[in-house]
């Protein structure tokens, strides 16, 4: 499947169990060592670097840590299996979290983590008891039963989202007051829709009608949906008509799907008015939605009918790992003077509504950094004139690169009310991906991204 990377921003893929602020404490009563065959450890948990999630609009509330399963197994057998549960401060996401073990034999150990079990139906306390035989075979495949219970669902306040993962240390690795970090993924995937009305009146949502892809179950660690039915969603929304308030956001959570071409529509309420469309992403039919993933779906309803705009993308932010060789450098945007009517407060550009704006700007290293520009917000009121993508060139003998041009333009210079979108410009280095404050130029180290919006106004 097309997988559209555009939201994706920096470092590796997962959620990673990372050092935490506070910390709990376990014993391990179970391997018999002497003090000097044992170590205390720290079993750090966390989304990822406070400083770069915490303002991460991917991750919603109640997606982070409330629960966490931690078993251990040296030679085989389960030695820990506990289970800690945690309270964010002030109702925020918790996304930081350690627990502290002392005593544990010092021998190559493999951590497994079940992060928010209660949410999967499943307690990982039976089948994995202490001093039994482990098999990374059952834990993996443990069947997650979709029903009322588990997913798919809406509402995530009171369990969370299941996520799992593995870490290994040898022996020689377990060393007194070593951090050890696990990578997980969450086990389901989310989507977002997003309908904009554009119908001149309130808009009434009854129901969100979903095509044959919610799957009947999956495993804790590998893909196996069963089969697969449709989903309806009761809602009771209504979207005002006034420019500028006319967009609700619903958000819908699932175990991963792989049900093929066809299967991945959605249609509003009876399906009369509005029936379904088939969910595409670059001009192709979705094929599947896997774990870790959100799909990201702007419908815009009209007086008659609605349209789709849809992506897929990386559930989460990424963490910066750059050598010197992959040093991104920038230029700060260049607004050409004539191309638009003037730049406002707050880094808005009013578009002219008979001419394209033209943005232009440099990426001096690395040489060969793609990059690619998209919109969010009343994405249909605005399209691209010419590409908005392009290759960082090389250097010419005077040193200078080329200049890389955005251009932008209204669909309708007609249109008497209030458009507004943001124009986010992200640049990819290998595997890596990292988004332009082009109001400033600069680098990969600097500081929070600020973006322009173009605006529509008469």
């Amino acid at each position: 499947m097309l997988m559209k990377k555009l939201r994706r921003y920096l470092g590796a893929i997962g959620l990673l169990l990372l050092m935490g602020v506070v910390t709990s404490c376990i014993k391990d009563d179970i391997a018999t060592a002497s003090d000097a065959d044992a170590v205390n450890i720290t079993v750090n948990v966390g989304s990822r670097a406070a400083e770069v999630d915490e303002n991460n609009n991917e991750v919603l509330a109640n997606e982070g840590i409330k629960t966490i399963r931690l078993i251990l197994v040296q030679s085989g057998k389960v030695v820990i299996n506990s289970k800690h549960r945690f309270t964010a401060h002030d109702g925020q996401t918790l996304l930081e979290q350690g627990i502290r073990i002392i005593g544990i034999k010092k021998a190559a150990t493999d951590f497994y983590a079940v992060v928010n079990e209660e949410s999967t139906g499943v307690s990982f306390d039976t089948g994995f008891a202490v001093g039994a035989d482990f098999s990374e075979d059952k834990f993996k495949q443990t069947v997650l039963v979709a029903d009322d219970a588990t997913f798919p669902k809406t509402d995530i306040s009171e369990n969370g989202l299941p996520m799992q993962g593995k870490a290994s240390k040898s022996e020689n690795e377990l060393v007194d007051n070593v951090s050890v970090e696990i990578p997980v993924e969450r086990v389901v995937a989310r989507i977002d829709l997003n309908l904009v009305n554009n119908t001149g009146s309130t808009l009434d949502i009854n129901n969100i009608n979903f095509g044959n892809f919610f799957p009947s179950q999956t495993q804790l660690g590998e893909f196996a949906p069963g089969t697969y039915a449709p989903k309806t969603f009761a809602e009771n929304v209504e979207i005002p008509a006034t420019a500028g308030n006319n967009t609700h956001k619903f958000t819908y959570y699932l175990y991963e799907s792989q049900a093929d071409a066809g299967n991945y529509t959605v249609s509003l309420n009876d399906g009369t008015e509005y029936p379904a469309v088939p969910i595409l992403v670059d001009g192709q039919q979705v094929t599947e939605l896997l774990r870790n993933h959100i799909l990201s779906i702007t419908g815009t309803v009209n007086s008659s009918g609605w349209e789709l705009t849809c992506e897929v993308n990386p559930w989460e932010k990424e963490d910066i790992d750059l050598s010197f060789e992959d040093n991104l450098s920038y230029s700060q945007g260049n607004w050409t003077s004539g191309t638009f009517i003037e730049i406002l407060d707050n880094n808005i550009v009013h578009l002219s509504p008979d001419k394209a704006a033209e943005l232009t700007f440099t990426i001096q290293t690395p040489s060969g950094a793609k990059w690619r520009a998209s919109l969010e917000g009343d994405v249909n009121a605005f399209e691209f004139e010419g590409p908005n993508e392009g290759i960082a060139g090389i250097q010419d003998e005077n040193g200078n690169v080329p200049v890389q041009t955005i251009k932008l333009k209204v669909k309708d210079p007609e249109f008497q009310g209030r458009y507004e979108a943001q124009l986010h410009v992200f640049a990819y280095i290998g595997s890596k991906g990292y988004e332009l404050d082009l109001t400033k130029g600069g680098n990969t180290s600097t500081g929070p991204v600020n973006y322009f919006t173009i605006l529509q106004a008469q």
